[in-house]
């Protein structure tokens, strides 16, 4: 459920603007004007040649920290946007920027298209800081927003982009499904999996016939430890006509596994079958009780697997319950256990089952 596919995947969405000409009535020398207006012609045709040799002679004579400098170098920035270079886009509009000489609208335009350069550099920390000194100084519109989002998701600073891909999405009731999977992915990486469970919801809905939307639902309230509402989920998909294989609920409890929590596996195993979503045969309810085992939960393990012993009658299931006995000193049901493990019990369990015997006879005794 990461976010770097899901970033590489959406598109940059900020329109690059060519400053006009028109300079807010900043007066600057007329030659330079010549040649800016020269440069911008050639752009517009095509001949990138013609504009950066006007480009460059201007530059030759320009002076340093004038704003004459600022706007060859800030038309120079353009010119490389427009030829696709990227790197030297970045460059040119950096230098112009330093001046500090160029019209306030057309400098935060400047900056926010340096952003986006940058991010698309794959710079996004620095792209990130820019956007943000723009944002404290006027509100962001929303396409800015969704790029300083890419960028924070990137830099995995979900804390920040949790909350500001909120807002995107809530001011674009039309917005696409890769920003709430992105939602999904970064509060899922935030270990926030009740939140991933809503947004993933909102997918759910638009595309209820999509069995991975049901699947990632499931799974998601699981990790937030609602097996209950994660078993109805997939009980809905089923009844929907989009019901999971019986791997694919086999594997979510394995997920739960995975992750360092058997009880939870152990609740969803107890669950899926409950809800007869996944047979409740020998081998699943074995290893149910295993799972309650695993997870220390000495009362649902013994009653598992005195369940099971019952039903099947083999040595090693009577021997796990006798474990959990041993264990909490219940001598007496201890030794009645033991006597139905002898049969069939091969000769290494009928050398287990004499060395119990004989310490649970001695704790009798002793305490008599």
């Amino acid at each position: 459920m990461g976010t770097a596919k899901l970033f590489r995947r959406t598109v940059l969405c900020l329109a690059l603007l060519t400053p006009s000409l028109v300079l807010a009535q900043q007066a600057i020398d007329p030659m330079v004007f010549m040649a800016l207006s020269t440069a911008q012609k050639a752009q517009e045709q095509g001949d990138f040649g013609q504009a950066r040799t006007a480009l460059n002679k201007a530059l030759e004579s320009a002076r340093a920290g004038s704003l004459e400098l600022a706007l060859i170098q800030q038309r120079l920035g353009y010119l490389a946007i427009s030829a696709g270079q990227n790197e030297q886009a970045i460059d040119w509009l950096s230098k112009a920027l330093a001046h500090d000489k160029l019209d306030d609208k057309a400098a935060r335009q400047d900056r926010l298209n340096l952003a986006q350069l940058l991010a698309v550099d794959g710079r996004y920390r620095e792209a990130a800081v820019m956007l943000e000194r723009e944002q404290r100084n006027a509100a962001l519109n929303l396409e800015q927003k969704q790029l300083l989002v890419q960028c924070y998701s990137q830099t995995r600073d979900y804390a920040k982009a949790v909350p500001l891909a909120e807002q995107v999405v809530r001011a674009d009731g039309r917005a696409d499904d890769i920003w709430y999977q992105l939602l999904v992915g970064m509060s899922y990486q935030q270990g926030q999996y009740e939140r991933a469970s809503q947004w993933q919801k909102v997918l759910l809905r638009r595309h209820p016939q999509k069995s991975e939307n049901w699947r990632q639902l499931a799974g998601l309230q699981s990790q937030a430890g609602k097996q209950r509402a994660a078993a109805a989920t997939l009980r809905l998909a089923h009844e929907g006509g989009v019901g999971l294989s019986q791997t694919d609920l086999d594997n979510l409890v394995a997920l739960q596994v995975n992750a360092g929590a058997p009880w939870q596996a152990a609740r969803l195993l107890q669950e899926l079958i409950a809800q007869q979503l996944l047979p409740g045969d020998a081998a699943r309810r074995e290893r149910l009780a295993q799972l309650w085992t695993l997870a220390r939960d000495r009362g649902r393990a013994r009653q598992a697997w005195a369940e099971l012993a019952n039903g099947s009658n083999r040595a090693d299931h009577w021997l796990r319950l006798a474990g959990i006995q041993l264990e909490e000193g219940d001598w007496s049901e201890l030794l009645a256990t033991l006597k139905r493990a002898e049969n069939g019990a091969s000769s290494q369990q009928r050398q287990l089952i004499r060395q119990w015997e004989g310490y649970a006879r001695s704790v009798i005794e002793n305490n008599s």
